[in-house]
This record gives C-alpha cells, sequence and structure tokens, in this order.
C-alpha cells in the first residue's frame, strides 16, 4: 500500500515536472514570437521613416528641378549681374532663349539677353543641382571680339537660398520672371522701338 501511494506521488511529480517543462517552453515560444514580431514593428516604422525622408528629399529636389528657364536665369541673372539684369528688365528689353546649337561651347544652354554685344548674354545649363554659367567677359585689355567665355559653376540650392527664401523674394523673383520676353518676340521689340 505505501509502494503503492509512493508509485502515485512518484508519478504525480513527474507529470507536474513534465507540464512544468511545456509551460517553460510555451513561454519561450511566446517570448520569441513576442519579440519577431516586436522587430518586425520596428522594421516597418523603419522603412516608413525612411520612405518619409526619401519622400521629404525627393520633394526639395522637386522644387530645384521644377524651376522653370525664366526662373533659373532670373536667379542665376541676380547673381552674375543683378544691377544690369534690372535695368534692361525695367526698360523692357530683357529676353531669354535656347542656343540653337550655332555655338558648340554652349549648344543647348538657356540665356537671358538685353541683346547688345555678346557680353550680354548669360548662358546657364542645370544638371541635377548644379548650374553652369558662362557669359563672355573681356579680360585686361581685350575686346568683346578678343575675349572667351568665362566658366562657373553654381548649385540650384545655393541660388535659392540666396534668392528665394521668403514670400517676399520668392514674388520679386517670380515678378521678374514673369516679365523676361521670348527671344522671337526681339526683332518686333526693335520695330516697334523705332
Amino acid at each position: 500500500m505505501i509502494k503503492k501511494k509512493i508509485l502515485i506521488a512518484a508519478m504525480s511529480l513527474t507529470a507536474l515536472a513534465l507540464a512544468g517543462c511545456g509551460n517553460s517552453q510555451s513561454n519561450s515560444q511566446a517570448k520569441s514570437s513576442t519579440s519577431s514580431s516586436q522587430s518586425s514593428v520596428t522594421a516597418q516604422q523603419s522603412s516608413s521613416s525612411n520612405k518619409a525622408q526619401e519622400q521629404s528629399s525627393s520633394t526639395s529636389t522637386a522644387s530645384e528641378s521644377n524651376l522653370s528657364p525664366q526662373q533659373l536665369g532670373t536667379l542665376v541673372a541676380l547673381y552674375q549681374d543683378p544691377d544690369w539684369f534690372k535695368e534692361y528688365l525695367k526698360d523692357g528689353f530683357m529676353y531669354y532663349g535656347t542656343e540653337d546649337g550655332s555655338g558648340k561651347d554652349i549648344a543647348g544652354y538657356n540665356y537671358v539677353t538685353a541683346n547688345g554685344d555678346p557680353t550680354s548674354f548669360i548662358y546657364f545649363k542645370q544638371n541635377g543641382d548644379d548650374v553652369t554659367i558662362k557669359q563672355i567677359v573681356p579680360k585686361d585689355d581685350e575686346t568683346v571680339a578678343e575675349a572667351s567665355f568665362e566658366t562657373k559653376h553654381i548649385t540650384v540650392s545655393q541660388l535659392l537660398s540666396d534668392y528665394y527664401v521668403n514670400q517676399s523674394q520668392k514674388d520679386e523673383v517670380n515678378g521678374y520672371a514673369n516679365q523676361l520676353k521670348p527671344e522671337s518676340q526681339y526683332q518686333s521689340d526693335m520695330e516697334n522701338k523705332n
């Protein structure tokens, strides 16, 4: 009888021990599952954060690349020679266009011009954030005919941060850009002037 009670007690302890092991494994699996789902949520949050940063970055790039040739030309002219640009614009003789390829150094460049001698053309070409600016600049005792292009580089970001930050600057630049006339209008302006 005692042996039977000992045997029942031993079996009960064994059953309890086995049940305890099962709970331990179950808890371990639950913790692993929770940890796995937490890392999945963290990865999704990280992915969402990266997407938001990419969208923010592409938005600023989009604003740079969405500048019209007139807007970019205005920014470049304000950078190169603001007094000259504003004077001819006020007089109604500031134009914009695209070089047709007759000049190999400036083929495909946009320009703003007052249509005087070659020094009155400011050529510019955007490549991403970089803007290449070319203008004939006589050095020392050179004549305009002897002078060659001076080339500069500036970023669209820099132009925007210098001239296009607050609303009054934006209004000023956009107002100037809207006053630029297409090059094709130059001839009729000259005829009307005479």
